[in-house]
């Protein structure tokens, strides 16, 4: 009767009396059958005294949980109380249990070595919270570690072999492989901060890269790791965890770009408003001193060709203003010929001189409804991309054309124009790119420039421009042989150009007339 032989059991007594109603089997053979109509708090208090603290005079008028240890040992019974006032019920489950964590520690293991539930209770425990950390591994958003002081592991969870699938194995047994994978202009800042913060035993945080082999990746991680130490402070290893921040990284590099973006807009729109103002002045003085020169005037040609750089250097420095905005401009008709055209004299500023640029624009107009801005830059992130494919005797080709509903965007494209558009390509004769990343090449964060030290956003940001103006953009590539990015944007077709301007001369005839009637009106009155 003192040491209860179930798994649980329930009685339901009265909720004002606490009077035994009605018991479940295992309770019956637990308090005995006679004992049924007793009140249960008094029966308890009976059967174990040190219970009496533990169970109040209204006990069984409250809804709570309570540990009832037996003996004083650290098995007991859970004791799990549910009052129904209006069915004037109280329903009380016991079951076995081991005391709580904090009682736990103080217990005497002999024990539960005495008492075989005990024993199964432990052991269901320990496998529940086997379990529940095995699911915390396996879910946390981070990779679990052991280092030694060569800095190969002795311990990885599994996360690692998301990022190293193929060789993640080898990093147990090589720590110079592990740091061959930092990125080279973090290496040096990882290994002093390794060294300056193993003298004492605080954790400590430090940010780099790390390249991913398989998809050409550089991602950002925070490696927050604690110093293992004998006794007498012997460094034996470091304990710690690696969290991918690239996002963050990205986030806060880009806030403060846009910080320094505002600052030096500000300065420079001071700046080119008074460089404006000296090549003004340099254009007129110019353009006045070679109208009043003859046509053989030896300084004629000279002076001519300062009044043209004065205005093309305004023009240059509004152009690399506007590439610096941060917000972005209307959507208005523009010809992307000239667009393109125009930009040209960045390009060429961009490129190294070694570089061959030809270039096809034609003749014909292609007006598009698009920002300007934003097309600038997509041409901008092209012709980086190309200059940095390129070797010294490098070549860039950049052309632009019409294309009609259903041709082909390019030649040999099983992409299909659904309208009219135009289609812009870039090509360069450069290395060309690996076809196991073609999946990969629009995606934000990725990048294959280590040492320019690319966040990868120039390619993802041109294709949500492109996309956002219901265009496309893609790329076909053969290793060692060079690349070619087109870029298709629907037209304005001229039959809706001529349509708005029937209709604003409809407009206008209308207006005409009322204005007409109108003043007809007036004057009848």
């Amino acid at each position: 009767m003192i040491s209860p032989n179930f798994e649980n059991c329930q009685i339901g007594v009265d909720y004002a009396t606490g009077q035994i109603l009605d018991l479940s089997e295992s309770a019956r053979d637990w308090i005995g059958a006679t004992n049924v109509n007793k009140n249960l708090r008094e029966l308890l208090i009976y059967m174990h005294p040190s219970w009496e603290e533990l169970l109040p005079k209204e006990a069984f008028q409250c809804a709570f949980s309570t540990f009832l240890p037996i003996d004083l040992s650290s098995f007991g019974l859970f004791a799990n109380i549910v009052p129904y006032k209006d069915r004037k019920l109280t329903v009380i489950s016991f079951s076995s249990a081991l005391a709580p964590h904090d009682s736990l520690k103080e217990a005497f293991l002999g024990d539960m070595l005495k008492n075989p539930k005990a024993i199964a209770s432990t052991m269901i425990r320990l496998q529940k919270a086997e379990n529940r950390l095995d699911s915390y591994l396996n879910n946390f958003p981070g990779i679990f570690f052991s280092q030694r002081l060569d800095l190969s592991f002795s311990y990885l969870s599994d996360g690692i072999r998301k990022l190293y699938p193929e060789d993640y194995k080898s990093l147990n047994l090589n720590g110079s492989i592990y740091l061959d994978k930092i990125v080279e202009q973090d290496r040096e800042y990882f290994q002093s901060e390794i060294s300056r913060n193993s003298k004492s035993t605080s954790t400590f945080t430090i940010k780099y890269r790390l390249r991913l082999d398989q998809s050409m990746q550089i991602i950002y991680v925070m490696d927050i790791r604690t110093p293992i130490k004998t006794s007498k402070g012997k460094l034996l290893g470091f304990d710690g965890v690696l969290l991918d921040v690239t996002r963050q990284a990205i986030a806060e590099h880009r806030l403060s770009n846009s910080v320094w973006r505002e600052g030096l807009t500000t300065l420079t729109n001071g700046l080119v408003h008074d460089f404006s103002n000296l090549m003004a002045g340099i254009f007129s003085i110019s353009e006045l001193y070679h109208g009043m020169m003859e046509k053989d005037d030896p300084m004629k040609n000279g002076i001519g060709q300062i009044k043209k750089s004065s205005m093309q250097a305004q023009q240059l420095v509004r152009r690399i203003i506007d590439l610096h905005r941060e917000n972005p401009t209307n959507r208005v008709v523009h010809d992307l010929r000239m667009l393109l055209k125009d930009q040209m004299d960045l390009l060429e500023i961009i490129i190294p001189k070694n570089t061959r640029i030809k270039t096809n624009f034609g003749t014909e107009t292609l007006p598009a409804l698009i920002e300007e801005t934003g097309f600038r830059q997509v041409v901008l992130n092209l012709a980086i991309n190309a200059k940095d494919a390129v070797g010294k005797n490098g070549e860039i080709r950049i052309s632009i054309k019409k294309v009609s509903k259903g041709e082909p965007l390019v030649t040999g494209s099983k992409q299909i124009a659904k309208h009219s558009g135009a289609v812009l390509t870039l090509t360069d004769n450069g290395s060309g790119i690996d076809p196991k990343l073609k999946n990969q090449i629009f995606d934000p964060f990725f990048t294959t420039k280590e040492n320019s030290g690319g966040s990868g956003f120039g390619l993802y940001n041109a294709k949500l421009f492109i996309e956002d103006h219901s265009g496309e953009i893609n790329f076909f590539s053969q290793k060692g042989e060079g690349t070619t990015f087109y870029v298709f944007l629907p037209l304005v077709e001229k039959d809706s150009n001529e349509s708005e301007k029937q209709k604003r001369k409809k407009v206008k005839k209308a207006n005409k007339e009322f204005i007409k009637w109108f003043i007809n009106k007036e004057c009848s009155f």
